[in-house]
């Protein structure tokens, strides 16, 4: 590789990957959403979502080179593979349950909670820990924090990841953001829509700080591994015991219990896993 593409900054790159995104996602949601509304009824705004999720998959494909991704290897997805993701739900099992303990004491009113063993609800949740794993660890840790990481270092990365990480859960929208037939404004008017609860600041609060949280153990799992395997594990845990155990919560449950337990749950992580780590991310 040239000595000035190794040493470039992906920054750049980086910001008009993330424009190209929500760009993409604001001209093809009405098409789409006409398209397949009538065989698979859904809210405009999920519409938006998953076009936007399946635009920064694709686009991936047109910014690659620039964003510094060469191989597999660039963002995480490196052998062995089963060992790191079984570790992973390991510890995702004990941090969840940890952060989920205030949920499990009987004077944590206000919130549902039930384990739930049937099979189909078993496979249904651990199914979907699975899948909301993969891609969001592909998305949030193998794409955006290994070009972060490229050009900001460690700790400005990790910071920076994990806000994204917290802020695309804030994207959302009211179901009367976008009423009628589609129109060439459909998208645009769904992009505001989207966008406005960030730009009010409403994501600081218990739950964007929890997530905030949820995205830094999560970058230093992959930070100290060098692939993606363990958070994905984590992820998975995590997810599938929000599901399983059928817990709502309206923000941190036992306020800043659960992002305490997090904050521990990476620095341990560096401290137990760190001084062994083979250097796989640059």
């Amino acid at each position: 590789m040239p000595a000035t593409e190794r040493f470039s900054s992906p920054l750049p790159a980086f910001l008009a990957y993330l424009v190209a995104i929500f760009l993409a996602a604001a001209l093809l949601s009405p098409a789409v959403y006409a398209l397949l509304s009538p065989v698979y009824p859904a809210p405009p705004g999920r519409y938006f979502r998953r076009v936007l999720e399946l635009s920064a998959l694709l686009l991936l494909l047109l910014f690659r080179k620039p964003l510094g991704i060469h191989s597999w290897s660039d963002v995480g997805l490196t052998r062995p593979v089963l060992r790191p993701f079984l570790w992973g739900c390991l510890l995702g099992l004990a941090s969840g349950l940890a952060c989920l303990f205030p949920l499990l004491l009987p004077a944590s009113s206000g919130h549902q909670v039930g384990l739930r063993w049937d099979p189909a609800s078993l496979g249904a949740w651990t199914g979907r820990g699975l899948l909301i794993g993969l891609t969001e660890e592909l998305l949030f840790r193998g794409i955006f924090f290994s070009i972060l990481l490229r050009g900001l270092g460690r700790l400005p990365a990790i910071l920076a990841s994990s806000l994204l990480f917290c802020l695309a859960h804030y994207l959302r929208s009211s179901p009367e953001a976008w009423k009628g037939s589609p129109t060439a404004f459909s998208g645009w008017e769904l992009l505001q829509a989207h966008l406005a609860p960030i730009l009010s600041f409403s994501w600081i609060d218990a739950q964007g700080l929890l997530l905030f949280a949820v995205g830094a153990a999560l970058a230093t799992a992959y930070l100290v591994t060098g692939a993606l395997w363990m958070p994905v594990g984590i992820h998975a845990a995590w997810v599938a015991l929000l599901y399983g155990l059928a817990a709502r919560p309206g923000g941190s449950p036992g306020g800043l219990w659960s992002p305490l337990i997090l904050t521990l749950f990476g620095v341990l992580l560096w401290i137990v896993f760190g001084p062994r780590r083979r250097g796989r991310v640059a």
